[in-house]
């Protein structure tokens, strides 16, 4: 819709339009309708969009029709109704309105109004896609995808984020791009992938340009930048995505591509823990645990990596594992320490996985056993961990054959469920 141009004119073209919408005129209040809707010229309100949509799907403007039902179904300036959302939109969605169509099946899908029916969802794209609407392409290629009311069929998922992509469809184009990236139902074309982020990321939208600027620090598809990944990671940043956040903050703090800012690292990284993005957590812990640009202060540290170990993240048990070992920052505990190391390791944290073995062999915080000192001590030196072998050949020698037959059986199964 176009913008009106200045002030003056745009009130003279409000009261025009609002005397020709009195009189009944479907055009105007469709336009009038659209204006409050969107801001056009005019103090955005979505109560009086919803009454000059009532107005005209009362005589009998189909696109009216579809856009008042679909106020209706989300008590979007009006108040939410149920019945009448479906009356309105199934009125429209008769006369083959895709908007209408779509509505519907966003609300089998979610089950908003009516019970959750992802089949009957799929149907609604599918018809409303086939007449080109751009979202329902999208929602098809995520149910193909995903395998939601539909066989899961990654090639026809890209044919139809593909279709929705090229009409401008911001998430249909990460979501492209992302099967370019990973080689989902196509080959792989990380040059290709770029392209499409870039398309989003150009819109404004906050996954584009995360993915984008991913891809600069990868040196995945372009040459690697830190500078461009910078710039990408901080548009998003900008818009509240905690993954730019926590990037933004990471390439701050190893001066990566942007001078390095301990202080910028540690805004950006609460900004991003404030937005529940855990690995956030562990880091701001660090910074304050080593004292980087900020005084080190170890209580603080345990504070931040608490936060972290509450959202299971293994990195963050294992640090604050080590500050109760140590009784840094919080009353010396070995057997809080030995818990915390060993939830981190049995997510397949390496540095974990030996930390429980040593103490398995010390038997400080737990029972002393060389069996499991030995399984735990197994896993860790999997990994190519010099040290956790030259640990394991120790305990090797202190246990008797029938023992450490035992010892290895279980640390093949520590393997299996635990290695990584």
């Amino acid at each position: 819709m176009k913008k009106l141009s200045d002030n003056s004119s745009s009130n003279t073209q409000i009261t025009f339009l609002i005397g020709k919408a009195e009189t009944g005129d479907i055009q105007a209040q469709l336009t009038l309708a659209g204006l409050y809707d969107n801001g056009y010229g005019i103090a955005c309100d979505m109560g009086l969009a919803a009454q000059w949509y009532l107005e005209a799907a009362k005589q009998g403007s189909v696109q009216a029709q579809a856009s008042i039902g679909a106020k209706y179904l989300k008590g979007t300036g009006i108040e939410q109704d149920f019945d009448k959302a479906f009356y309105w939109l199934r009125l429209a969605a008769g006369k083959d309105n895709p908007d209408a169509i779509a509505e519907i099946g966003w609300a089998y899908q979610v089950g908003l109004g009516t019970r959750k029916n992802p089949a009957k969802a799929y149907q609604c794209f599918e018809r409303a896609a086939r007449m080109g609407h751009a979202v329902s392409c999208y929602n098809l290629g995520y149910m193909y995808e995903n395998g939601i009311g539909t066989d899961k069929d990654a090639a026809d998922a890209i044919r139809w984020y593909r279709l929705a992509a090229e009409q401008g469809h911001r998430r249909a184009q990460v979501n492209l791009g992302l099967c370019f990236a990973n080689g989902i139902g196509t080959k792989k074309n990380e040059i290709e992938a770029v392209e499409w982020f870039r398309k989003a990321a150009e819109q404004g939208y906050a996954k584009g340009q995360y993915n984008l600027a991913r891809m600069y620090a990868l040196g995945n598809g372009v040459p690697k930048d830190f500078k461009a990944a910078a710039r990408w990671y901080e548009l998003a940043a900008e818009q509240e995505y905690a993954r730019a956040q926590y990037d933004l903050g990471l390439l701050y703090l190893h001066g990566k591509g942007i001078r390095q800012d301990y202080s910028k690292a540690l805004n950006w990284l609460i900004k991003a823990s404030v937005n529940g993005y855990t690995k956030a957590y562990y880091q701001v812990g660090r910074i304050y645990e080593q004292g980087l640009g900020v005084p080190a202060e170890l209580r603080e540290a345990a504070d931040w990596y608490r936060d972290g170990v509450e959202k299971g993240f293994d990195r963050a048990q294992y640090r604050l594992g080590n500050l109760y070992l140590k009784g840094m920052g919080v009353d010396r505990d070995p057997a809080r320490a030995f818990q915390l190391f060993s939830d981190s390791a049995r997510q397949g944290y390496q540095p974990a996985q030996y930390r429980v073995g040593m103490l398995y062999q010390m038997g400080e915080g737990v029972k002393a056993d060389l069996v499991q000192a030995y399984a735990w001590l197994y896993v860790a030196a999997e990994s190519s961990h010099v040290t956790a072998l030259k640990a394991l050949n120790k305990v090797r020698e202190l246990l008797p054959p029938e023992k450490f037959i035992k010892a290895d059986k279980l640390g093949k199964r520590y393997r299996e469920e635990f290695g990584v």
